[in-house]
């Protein structure tokens, strides 16, 4: 199994706002239960009109 580290990071910094290296201090079964109750934004229809409407269809 390939640990996501990088992307971890990624969130770490700019979800949470911590700093590198409080994220790399931190134990990952603690990392993994900051996680567990993280949800990823739904993309429903609501999502998909105002994508729409920021960008409509154009040409033929």
């Amino acid at each position: 199994m390939s640990w996501p580290f990088n992307l971890w990071l990624r969130v770490a910094v700019k979800r949470f706002g911590l700093a590198p290296s409080e994220f790399w201090d931190m134990p990952v079964g603690d990392w993994l239960a900051l996680m567990k109750d993280v949800k990823s934004p739904r993309f429903d229809r609501a999502r998909l009109d105002a994508l729409l409407e920021l960008y409509p269809d154009e040409g033929s």
